[in-house]
């Protein structure tokens, strides 16, 4: 027979049971009355040494008696070896059973310490659910706080900027335009921790309608002009013709829509292009935002939906952010029973792909045989 691994972890199991065996023999227990295995045993052995010599009796025509089968023991020395049987039995069934017995008193200790390890993990797990509980409550408070002072600096450097608190000239004119894009940029920040926050906290409100995902690209293209301006880059929609429906919170998803693109902007070069296209997919809609931009490397790439994560971390990154965007886009599109993923290649840009239900199929994939409800165009909400 060939010396397999398998021959070789039967040989080792077989070495610690014979290591187990000679130890239990070692143990008092084993030749205790009040080991069951051991009385068990010794009664196991009595029928050898009775059932021999009484068949030694019987064939040599002897009287079965007490005092045969002492005469016979005196006769025939050999029959001792039969005579210890019982307590050979004795101490092999006896050693056995202790071997059990002492196997089964670690399992007890080691299950009772792993009851007690899953019980303080428990207990561990709790603790940090209520703080998980109390930081996004912390987190929302705050931010709420924080929004209501910069709105209304916001409104005074507007009424300032529009010359009705009085003349001003051109210095002070571009110094608040500065402090105006900072305040909005600061804006942007709380209003992205505020979402983190609601949507962590499971209080975000979703009012789910039939939307058309047309009307709020063109809401969302409308959000981004400016910044696309700016750097000369272009978004080209390629967009169904007729009606691309779904059900959900039309300001959610524009939210969604917004923040893709604008990540797509943020890291494509000036110049570029991005491109957004939404397809239909097996009752659903698949929307992806394509850019030209350097990449993101496999490492970071499977980072990038866990929250505070950026494709640049360092705290010298040219890119504004807390590394919320993706977060909220894929609690957004989980919430409307929908996937998001990334592809990237680095030197070859990135794609962010949504999948969202077509209106009127259920979270199974299954239509809904309830009639739909009208289409919410995008002039029936705003930004």
């Amino acid at each position: 027979m060939s010396y397999t691994p398998a021959n070789r972890a039967y040989r080792g199991h077989f070495l610690a049971d014979s290591k187990e065996f000679l130890r239990a023999l070692g143990d008092p227990y084993t030749y205790w009355p009040g080991n069951p295995d051991f009385v068990f045993g010794f009664l196991w052995g009595i029928p050898i040494p009775v059932v021999t010599m009484t068949v030694h009796l019987y064939a040599a025509n002897i009287a079965i008696s007490p005092a045969a089968y002492t005469n016979l023991l005196q006769t025939y020395p050999l029959y001792f070896i039969f005579v210890l049987h019982p307590l050979l039995f004795a101490i092999i069934f006896g050693a056995l059973g202790t071997k059990i017995c002492r196997r089964d008193e670690r399992i007890s200790e080691l299950l009772s310490v792993e009851e007690q390890r899953n019980r303080e993990l428990c207990e561990a797990n709790a603790r940090l659910t209520e703080v998980d509980r109390l930081k996004s409550e912390f987190l929302a408070n705050v931010t709420h706080e924080l929004k209501s002072p910069l709105v209304t600096a916001l409104g005074y450097t507007d009424r300032i900027l529009g010359k009705h608190l009085g003349e001003i000239n051109d210095k002070q004119i571009k110094g608040l335009e500065v402090s105006k894009r900072n305040l909005q940029r600061l804006r942007g920040l709380i209003d992205e921790i505020l979402d983190f926050s609601r949507l962590e906290a499971g209080v975000a409100r979703f009012d789910m309608t039939t939307v058309d995902l047309k009307g709020i690209v063109a809401i969302a293209l409308e959000n981004i002009a400016l910044k696309a301006r700016e750097r000369k880059l272009s978004i080209t929609p390629h967009l169904p013709p007729g009606v691309a429906a779904v059900d959900g919170d039309a300001h959610k998803l524009c939210q969604v829509i917004t923040n893709l693109l604008d990540n797509a902007l943020k890291f494509s070069p000036d110049g570029a292009e991005v491109r957004l296209e939404i397809s239909p997919a097996d009752k659903q809609w698949h929307i992806s935002v394509v850019d030209q931009g350097k990449g993101i490397p496999p490492h970071v790439l499977c980072t990038l939906f866990e929250r505070f994560r950026q494709a640049d971390g360092s705290l010298s990154r040219p890119h504004n952010g807390v590394g919320l965007g993706l977060v909220i886009v894929k609690k957004i599109v989980q919430a409307h029973h929908g996937k998001v993923w990334l592809e990237s290649a680095e030197g070859k840009g990135t794609t962010a792909h949504v999948l969202l239900l077509a209106a009127g199929t259920d979270a199974t994939g299954e239509g809904n045989s309830s009639e739909l409800k009208e289409v919410a165009h995008a002039d029936h909400f705003t930004d």
